[in-house]
């Protein structure tokens, strides 16, 4: 295990008072958390045996409003509020408020306490007098939640975090007609994190990997990917997990490395897509398709495009991928005569990611209490 990083007295305050607790199980450890997401995209329901009113509000929320949209909840979200409420009754927070149904319950200064730390709330766990809350919160740019002790207005920030999951994937700056990463002074102060891992990968030629994911970093940088993830503008004091017998584990965020396996990965086809910008290659892709563009107009012979179905199931082909790197929806191409058909300006082009992606293989709740509380 990497060498022990102290801790702040935030991270030392939380993480005792958990661990002082006996150890919480969740109402629903990850195998049936999946079960559930899954047989809900199925079925499109609410499951009717779980008795999730009552011991999960606030992912009886987020299900409802899936139904209601007609889009699929993220197994992330469906993992964070069954954290959250763990949580919740870990502390005593007995009152349950679903803030965009009550959106004046917090006070003004308490919503700009939240806002100094990029939180904005969905879902409220408080005790009866209102003086100690559990924030779910929302929103780009800020970690999942807080805990808030209002009367001395005391925050300690929280991301919540499944067994295997990334820390964060923002996307890599554009690379050039040559496939190759130029990293901005902007990024790099953006992103320090991701810093010594995108050097690690100089010289990496996009064109050359389109097809599959790169994971060639050292040990080192992939350490300092995960350790600085949650010390920048996105602070959190501690990560909530769950260990290897379905109990919620809190682990201090800049000490993730010693307790999850990591891995570093670039994707070069990230889920955000843009205009395209290497518009060169794009020819040459097409070309060796055996397509051909004339004023603008693309034809290319339909057998050698891939198809995609749209994210969250279906059968209906929602997009005719060119390469790894470019595709065009489907409403925006005729089939014609074995031919797919369409505009070169409605090609779109995937931007490439960088992320860290920490393992909780193994963990034991018990074992980090008396890590942490000193009785190991």
């Amino acid at each position: 295990m990497p060498p022990r990083i102290p801790l702040t007295r935030s991270q030392e305050e939380l993480i005792s008072e958990f661990y002082s607790l006996p150890i919480r199980r969740l109402l629903l450890t990850k195998q049936r958390r999946d079960q559930v997401w899954r047989d809900f995209k199925a079925q499109r329901r609410l499951p009717s045996n779980l008795h999730l009113e009552r011991e999960g509000p606030a992912l009886v929320a987020e299900l409802e409003k899936a139904v209601q949209s007609g889009r699929n909840i993220q197994s992330a979200v469906f993992s964070e509020c069954v954290y959250a409420q763990a949580l919740a009754d870990h502390f005593s927070l007995t009152e349950f408020t679903n803030y965009t149904l009550r959106p004046r319950w917090l006070t003004t200064d308490i919503e700009a306490l939240l806002a100094s730390y990029n939180l904005f709330a969905r879902y409220i766990y408080s005790n009866a007098q209102a003086t100690r809350m559990l924030i779910q919160a929302g929103g780009h740019g800020g970690v999942d939640g807080a805990l808030i002790s209002v009367v001395d207005r005391n925050v300690y920030t929280i991301e919540f975090k499944e067994p295997s999951s990334k820390t964060s994937e923002p996307d890599l700056p554009k690379y050039g007609e040559d496939g190759l990463l130029t990293i901005t002074d902007e990024w790099r102060v953006r992103y320090p994190q991701f810093v010594r891992m995108v050097e690690d990968a100089k010289g990496l030629n996009f064109f050359d990997v389109a097809g599959s994911n790169y994971h060639d970093f050292l040990l080192e940088s992939i350490q300092v990917a995960v350790t600085e993830n949650y010390s920048g503008k996105k602070f959190a004091d501690v990560i909530c997990t769950e260990d290897d017998f379905g109990n919620l584990a809190m682990i201090p965020s800049n000490q993730a490395g010693r307790w999850a396996d990591t891995k570093g990965e670039i994707r070069p086809a990230g889920r955000n897509h843009y205009e395209v910008w290497t518009p060169g290659h794009l020819a040459k892709t097409i070309e060796s398709l055996g397509g051909t563009v004339h004023n603008g107009a693309v034809q290319v012979p339909l057998r050698r495009l891939a198809t995609a179905t749209a994210r969250g199931g279906g059968i209906a082909i929602s997009r005719y991928k060119i390469s790894p790197l470019y595709f065009v929806r489907a409403v925006d191409v005729v089939v014609h005569g074995g031919a797919a058909e369409f505009s070169l300006a409605n090609v779109k082009q995937l931007k490439p990611t960088i992320a860290a992606h920490m393992f909780f293989r193994g963990l034991n709740a018990a074992s980090v209490r008396d890590y942490y509380l000193g009785t190991e």
